[in-house]
């Protein structure tokens, strides 16, 4: 048993080791990235995905909800959790002036890598990093005024990537409170390429934008029993606006050589106040039913192209979960859940003067292996934009796989779960 307990923290420290390694190696392609600090994650990749990502009033035993800190107090006391999220995703394009869809992109990577502790019956904590936004696009252009035309290419990549600590708190009964403060760094790396025959040389512009602010979210969780069977559950969080600041560092180069360096300050980028309410409806203690509203209240900003800006941005979800539960010894335990739900979605960022609107179908699955680990998986179809509003359209194929590790902390073996 002891030689069991060491091969399995030394694979914990192993793939915590990789994961960090690894954590930037997302590569996903979409032209909207182009806009303001890049496409930001709206969605926890999470043990909820399979729901719509409805998850502001739940909470688990056996998985993290990054979502509401809050919901750290459902975790099972003096256990460490260790929790990585993987997405897939696979899309295609449409463009306003075609009548078919581009080839497929292809994308897999780290989404999220969680640590959580519930070290009593009052207090929990957690810490991880997750990408907060994520810029990978690819743009060119041809200008006909010349002659012979003349080529831009512009190449994007890079985004903010979410270092968190979170602290939950319950202060009463069937009440629980929390906070996360986030760190957001990252940068973006923008490449832009001059070619064409009326140039005597190839044009090169280097920009690394570097990125960094400071975020907090509050959240809480209540909980109503109406009876026996029916259990109801109530959640909200809110995050304050804040200042994404931008330094930008330039290099232009003639044939691969170096001609000029410029340092500059960009313009700050405002991040919005944040507000989300969430409910959900348990029934029996194998069925819920849930729902999630989000409001993001962003001042209107240039997003970096021509005819867009920030603009308030919103979504709404629904899902249902039904879990299978089996008995050990005196106590019933989860076993596997199933889950369905839909989300619809106003992003940040208006294109062309209309809205950007994206809609999704989910399904998911989890199970607890043993005792020490469970595994979860979802997958979503969804659209992004549209070609009757000069936009162009996304239809993509995403699903996401993640795990959970666990050990119990503290001689729990030896003395007991509570003491």
């Amino acid at each position: 048993m002891k030689n069991n307990s060491k091969l399995y923290r030394a694979f914990l420290i192993v793939v915590i080791f990789s994961c960090t390694k690894n954590i930037h190696g997302q590569n996903t392609t979409s032209p909207y990235s182009i806009l303001g600090i890049g496409d930001i994650e709206t969605k926890d990749f999470g043990r909820w995905y399979g729901m719509g990502s409805t998850s502001t009033a739940l909470g688990s035993p056996y998985y993290i909800n990054a979502s509401n800190p809050a919901s750290l107090m459902s975790l099972n006391e003096r256990m460490m959790n260790f929790d990585l999220a993987n997405r897939g995703k696979s899309t295609k394009f449409r463009y306003p002036t075609a009548d078919t869809l581009t080839a497929t992109t292809k994308d897999f990577s780290i989404r999220r890598i969680s640590i959580a502790f519930k070290p009593n019956k009052r207090s929990a904590f957690s810490f991880g990093l997750k990408p907060y936004s994520t810029i990978n696009y690819l743009l060119q252009e041809n200008n006909t005024d010349y002659a012979n035309s003349l080529v831009k290419v512009v190449d994007g990549s890079g985004g903010l990537n979410q270092l968190y600590f979170s602290y939950a708190h319950s202060p009463a009964k069937n009440l629980n409170i929390g906070i996360t403060s986030s760190y957001l760094f990252g940068s973006a790396n923008i490449n832009t390429l001059y070619y064409g025959q009326e140039l005597a040389a190839t044009l090169d512009k280097q920009e690394y934008n570097i990125m960094n602010a400071f975020q907090f979210q509050a959240g809480l969780q209540y909980t109503l029993k109406a009876s026996d069977f029916v259990t109801h559950k109530f959640g909200f969080t809110i995050s304050n606006p804040s200042t994404v600041h931008q330094h930008t560092e330039t290099e232009y180069l003639n044939n691969n050589v170096s001609i000029k360096k410029t340092t500059e300050q960009k313009n700050n980028f405002q991040l919005p106040l944040s507000v989300a309410f969430g409910y959900g409806i348990i029934l029996n203690d194998n069925l819920t039913i849930s729902a999630d509203a989000v409001y993001n209240n962003w001042q209107q900003q240039n997003a970096g192209y021509i005819n867009s800006y920030t603009t308030p941005s919103g979504r709404i979800s629904a899902g249902i979960e039904y879990v299978n539960r089996k008995k050990i010894g005196s106590y019933w335990v989860e076993n596997w859940y199933l889950q369905g739900g839909a989300n619809a979605e106003k992003n940040y960022f208006t294109v062309e003067g209309k809205p950007l609107n994206s809609y999704g179908i989910t399904a998911g699955f989890g199970k607890n292996l043993s005792g020490l680990i469970s595994v979860y998986g979802g997958y979503e179809y969804g659209i992004r934009g549209n070609n009757s509003y000069n936009q162009i359209k996304e239809q993509y194929n995403q699903y996401i796989i993640g795990f959970t590790l666990k050990e119990y902390w503290f001689n729990f073996r030896k003395y007991g779960k509570y003491q």
